[in-house]
């Protein structure tokens, strides 16, 4: 007897040890195993002592039964939001941002401790379907992506082709309209990777920029085209003013001063700023030299 009642102090000792675990499902294990080597006694022949000893014995395992319950359902119970969890990041198709959320519920899973087999399984095969079902739609998309990539990628080198073949149009006006529809092309075709883009992009920047130095070049030419056609018709409304003044009316001067008209027309555009102005002036001159004609004749 007393050896059974050292063998139920012992037992109690590894239970009091095992009260103090954190993990109440794994201790709670544990004591069940203490529990098979628990001493029967016939009732007839149990003590005082031993009664006590069995009350103290069975009031721990009921406790730590307890603990281990709670444990289990704060565990199904957590397990189930991380399954809850997983799915709402499928539902917003964020893969970047996606794949590392899983990776964090991943951890948490396993932290989130066992349940029992079957139970633990069942939530298991849940939560990997859901995985499952994240990087097959992430797989999917970014398969597509690549393909929406290449097919940019041509779209935007052909845009840089039509972009070379704007050296050939002569006319400034008609090849300034064509690099600005190239342009609006451009901003329609989405991305190629960020890695093509940028290289694409100094491509057709490079032929943007050929052009409006060509551009620059042309109207800093026109501009002194200009200035020196302005020059030569203030030159030429300086002599049809000595005609005026001088309105001698010979056939010698009719003709200088029609010749005048021919030489204005031939001396071609002065630009928006100046030509209606000077036009005008010069044309006032001449109407007034005819009108004086008639009357003198």
């Amino acid at each position: 007897m007393e050896n059974k009642i050292d063998l139920r102090e012992e037992l109690i000792q590894k239970l009091e040890e095992l009260m103090g675990e954190e993990n109440a499902a794994m201790a709670f294990a544990k004591a069940k195993e203490l529990k098979r080597r628990w001493p029967k006694v016939r009732e007839e022949e149990e003590s005082f002592s031993d009664q006590e000893l069995s009350e103290k014995f069975n009031g721990m395992m009921d406790e730590l039964a307890k603990k281990a319950g709670n444990v289990f359902v704060n565990t199904e119970e957590k397990k189930n939001e991380i399954i809850a969890r997983a799915k709402e990041i499928v539902e917003k198709n964020n893969f970047k941002k996606g794949t590392e959320e899983m990776k964090l519920l991943l951890e948490e899973w396993k932290l989130a401790g066992r349940i029992n087999k079957e139970k633990d399984d069942e939530l298991w095969n849940q939560f990997s379907e859901v995985r499952k079902e994240f990087f097959e739609k992430k797989n999917e998309y970014f398969d597509n992506l690549k393909a929406s990539f290449a097919e940019n990628k041509k779209l935007k080198e052909e845009i840089i082709e039509k972009a070379k073949e704007v050296a050939n149009i002569e006319n400034i006006k008609e090849a300034g309209n064509r690099v600005n529809e190239l342009m609006e092309e451009w901003k329609k075709v989405g991305s190629a990777s960020r890695k093509e883009d940028d290289e694409l992009w100094n491509q057709f920047l490079a032929e943007r920029k050929a052009f409006f130095a060509r551009r620059d070049a042309f109207f800093d030419e026109m501009k002194e085209t200009f200035a020196k056609r302005v020059e030569e018709k203030k030159e030429i409304i300086s002599q049809a003013k000595l005609y005026l003044a001088r309105s001698e009316f010979t056939d010698e001067e009719v003709n200088a001063v029609k010749e005048l008209r021919n030489r204005w027309k031939q001396i071609g555009n002065a630009g928006k700023n100046h030509e209606n102005e000077l036009w005008n002036e010069f044309n006032t001159i001449l109407d007034k030299y005819f009108e004086n004609m008639k009357y003198y004749k």
